[in-house]
């Protein structure tokens, strides 16, 4: 699989984790904080949907990022061992 693919791949698969993750936790959370009800609490869900949405953006980029170095460090240890 190439290398965007996969950080594609893992950039939604954690944004759906950590979407529904935080829409249980941040429901029980909210619930337990006085005068916190069920009408208060959804107009938290879009700003947790953004902040999903950039947790993911995040792993994908540093997915990216850890391969490309990884990449640049092989061919510099192959520059350096001609065998």
């Amino acid at each position: 699989m190439k290398m965007v693919l996969k950080a594609i791949f893992i950039g939604v698969i954690s944004f759906f984790v950590c979407l529904f993750g935080n829409l249980l936790l941040g429901a029980a959370v909210g619930a337990m904080i006085p005068g916190g009800d069920a009408f208060l609490n959804a107009y938290f869900h879009p700003l947790y949907t953004a902040v999903t949405l950039l947790i993911s953006l995040v792993i994908s980029c540093t997915y990216l990022i850890v391969q490309k170095i990884n990449l640049l460090l092989e061919k510099i240890e192959d520059a350096k061992n001609p065998d």
